[in-house]
Parts: structure tokens; C-alpha cells; sequence
């Protein structure tokens, strides 16, 4: 015996809920990792109000030949260190947020440094295979403008 197809269609209010929970969460998650890339990047300002030297070497002689900061080889070692924290921190805030806001500050963060990244030295260390494309891509186009 043939018996009619029922079709059941979910009610309207039903849908209009799941989209509204689904959207919320969606945008809870992006303010979410918005909040987190700024509290990395303010981790990293507060290492460069503490360093300003590091942050800024227009404020002191760097000497790529000498591997040297104001004279000081341990100097230079920490501003290495400073520059590779710099490029990890903004690495990962493009990684949680790359939105073009993101992308501006990276390119001024590493332009602070771009006679360091387009050095030889920099060059020889073999550091760019350790970050990410986006990261590469950023870092070459200081070097170009160097």
C-alpha cells in the first residue's frame, strides 16, 4: 500500500538559533585570538621598553662586522636575541589574527631592523628556513628595502 512521503521540515525559530549560535561562536573565537596576538605583542613591548636599545638600534652603534652593539659582543648577542623573539611574536599574531592591521605593524617592527636582516651575517646564520613563509616573505621584502 502506498503511504504519502511526510516531510518534516525543522521549524524557523530552531534555525535562526543555530545560525545565531553558530555566528556568536564564530565571532567569539576571533575575538578571542585578536586578544591574544595583542597580549603577545604587548609581552613583546614591554621587552622593548626594557631594551630600547635592542628595539631601536638607531640609538646604538651597531657594528655587523664586529658582531658588535655599543662595542659589546654579549650585546649584539642579545640584540640577536631580541630580533629572533621580535619575529616569533609577530609570527605568531599574524598566525592568530592576519588581518592587514597585523601585517602594518610587522612591517614596521621588522624595518627597525632591516640593516640587520639584509646583512651578510644575517644571511649566514640560516634563520629564515626557521619561520614561516609569510614570515620569509616579510623578512625579504626588508631586505629589499634595505
Amino acid at each position: 500500500m502506498w503511504r504519502p512521503v511526510v516531510r518534516v521540515e525543522p521549524p524557523m525559530p530552531l534555525m535562526v538559533a543555530g545560525f545565531a549560535a553558530l555566528s556568536m561562536g564564530i565571532f567569539t573565537m576571533l575575538s578571542w585570538r585578536e586578544a591574544k596576538a595583542k597580549e603577545l605583542y604587548l609581552g613583546h613591548c614591554d621587552v622593548a621598553l626594557s631594551h630600547p636599545k635592542f628595539s631601536n638600534p638607531e640609538l646604538a652603534a651597531l657594528d655587523l662586522d664586529a658582531r658588535t652593539l655599543d662595542g659589546s659582543r654579549e650585546a649584539f648577542e642579545q640584540y640577536e636575541w631580541y630580533v629572533a623573539r621580535l619575529v616569533y611574536t609577530l609570527d605568531e599574531c599574524l598566525k592568530l589574527s592576519s588581518t592587514r592591521h597585523w601585517y602594518k605593524t610587522a612591517q614596521t617592527q621588522l624595518a627597525n631592523h632591516k640593516d640587520y636582516l639584509s646583512s651578510d651575517y644575517y644571511r649566514d646564520q640560516g634563520y629564515l628556513p626557521h619561520y614561516s613563509k609569510r614570515m620569509q616573505i616579510l623578512i625579504a621584502h626588508q631586505q629589499r628595502a634595505a
